[in-house]
This record gives structure tokens, C-alpha cells and sequence, in this order.
């Protein structure tokens, strides 16, 4: 496996290190694992006022980026550390030099960290290098909080997102083999958000109940029948409500290492009226949420 780790190098920023560090430690093929930090300098660092030449602010950029990797102890997590230069000229910044790093070889997942940390409400979540990365979505990609630190990281399950789908499916698979390799299993989980009609005074008492259970078991059928038909073998979970926020207590409730979901790649005129489940999860979840595109994309 290769992983490709954004190097954030402000302050309070250490949880895609501590993220690769907890990969390295737990992969069961280590030969077979490679996990290189980069740290992208944009174009406009070169161009600050009284500030020092190309060549100086790129030594420096190495020396932090190498620092940040080593006062968490994950110096032999990383195969290598390097810094690159954004050039508008050929790239657009950060997430097109992510993702061309990430297509350079077959590369099993992006990890960066988003801006807002893991238990408060900031304004800003994401942060604009996670979000437009998670719009193009060159690879899997991993977005991680900030301020994570190895022992967030449950002792559970990779739990897994999935829509009763081929995609679904796609995502199951990554989640299957993943889980293989760092030694925890899987958790297929569907959920399925009907709403709540709370306080509809004309509706029969007990009938938004029935609905409820006829649903659950409906889909309880279909979820077993989906997963057995695709020859997948993690467990599975039902789950009713509100999709990001029972994915995180689910999370919560099993002790999770991390949360997979797919991506429904929606266009910009669709993010206007629908959020992106893999977005808000990113943004919302205490642990390091796994985008996963599909080869439809």
C-alpha cells in the first residue's frame, strides 16, 4: 500500500502525522507499505515583501516539515518527507500537487488534515485544500482532525458507509481489504433517513411507528441480500436517522479506527441544494473519515 500524507505545518496541525504514524503500526504486510510526507509551498510564499529567496524558503519548508515529523515521534513512519514548489503555471496549488503526487504510483489514500479541530464547533471545518480535494477526489482520499492523537483512534472496527449500490459495493470492498491489512474488520452500516414528522396532529397515533419498523425490516432484508450477492463478508448495521450524525455515534458507540464512505460526486449546481455526505462526515466526525471514489468517476 501507498499513502501520500499532507504535511500541514502550522500549529496544532498534527493529526495526519499521528493518522500515518497509526498505519505504519498497525499494517500487517509492512515490506509491502509506503507512506511518503509532502509538504506543497505555495507561489505567493516566494513573493512576500522583505522575504527570502526561492531556494532558502524552500531549505527552510524541508527543515519544518522534517521537525513537525519528528517532535511526534513518526520520523520511521515516513519512507520520505519532501517539499514542492506550487507553480501557477502548471498547477492550480496544494490539491493539484496532492493529486499529482497521488498519480505518480498507485496510491491507496491521500491523508490531510481539515482546519477545525475534533471536538468544537468552529466556523471553519474543512478548510478549502479538504474540500476542493474531496470535490476532485483523485484517490481515496483521508481527511483527519487536526488536533488527532493516536490514542482517538479506536480499538474497534473500520466502520463503512455504504449505499445498497455497485458503488456501495466498490467502497465495501476498499473498507474489506483495508481492514485485512491493519488487522481490525469491517462494518458494512446502511443507514436510512425517512424524516420525522413530529407533532402532525392529523397523522394516526402510531402510525409514523409502523412505518418505521416495516422499513427497518425491509431494508434489514435488503442489506443481507446486497452483501451476500457482491461476496462480501463484514457484518453489517441498520441504522434510522439522520445519516452524518448517527454514522458518528455509530462510530462512537463501536469504538471505530476510522469512518469510509463513498462519493456521490455531485456537480456544483447539485452542492447547492444537496450537501455531500463524504464532506459533512469529514467536517462533522472526531475520527479520520475516508472519502472513496468510485471507478465510475
Amino acid at each position: 500500500m501507498r499513502w501520500v500524507v499532507g504535511l500541514d505545518l502550522r500549529p496544532h496541525s498534527h493529526g495526519a502525522i499521528n493518522f500515518a504514524q497509526w498505519l505504519r503500526a498497525h499494517d500487517k504486510q509492512p515490506e509491502q507499505l509506503r507512506i511518503d510526507g509532502l509538504h506543497v509551498v505555495e507561489a505567493r510564499m516566494f513573493n512576500l515583501p522583505g522575504g527570502k529567496s526561492r531556494a532558502e524558503v524552500v531549505g527552510d519548508a524541508l527543515k519544518a516539515a522534517r521537525v513537525a515529523v519528528s517532535v511526534r515521534n513518526a520520523s520511521e513512519a515516513f519512507d520520505s518527507v519532501n517539499v514542492v514548489e506550487s507553480i501557477p503555471s502548471v498547477d492550480r496549488g496544494v490539491v493539484d500537487v496532492l493529486s499529482t503526487a497521488a498519480g505518480l504510483w498507485i496510491t491507496d489514500g491521500i491523508i490531510l488534515g481539515r482546519r477545525g479541530p475534533g471536538e468544537h464547533g468552529a466556523l471553519i471545518r474543512l478548510g478549502k485544500v479538504a474540500r476542493n480535494l474531496l470535490r476532485k477526489l483523485p484517490a481515496p482520499t483521508f481527511v483527519v482532525p487536526p488536533d488527532l492523537e493516536l490514542a482517538h483512534v479506536g480499538p474497534g472496527p473500520i466502520l463503512c458507509a455504504v449505499q445498497l449500490d455497485a458503488r456501495g459495493v466498490e467502497v465495501a470492498r476498499y473498507a474489506e481489504r483495508l481492514a485485512r491489512r491493519l488487522g481490525r474488520s469491517a462494518r458494512l452500516v446502511h443507514v436510512i433517513d425517512t424524516g420525522d414528522p413530529i407533532g402532525l396532529q392529523y397523522l394516526p397515533e402510531g402510525s409514523w411507528d409502523d412505518l418505521h419498523a416495516r422499513q427497518r425490516d425491509d431494508a434489514q432484508d435488503k442489506i443481507v441480500q446486497w452483501r451476500d450477492a457482491a461476496g462480501l463478508t463484514a457484518y453489517t448495521l441498520l441504522a434510522q436517522g439522520q445519516t452524518v450524525p448517527r454514522l458518528v455515534s455509530a462510530a462512537r458507540e463501536l469504538d471505530a479506527c476510522m469512518i469510509l464512505c463513498g462519493s456521490r460526486q455531485l456537480s456544483l449546481a447539485e452542492r447547492m441544494w444537496i450537501s455531500s455526505v463524504g464532506s459533512s462526515l469529514a467536517a462533522a466526525a472526531h475520527l479520520p473519515v475516508g472519502v472513496i471514489p468510485s471507478s465510475e468517476s
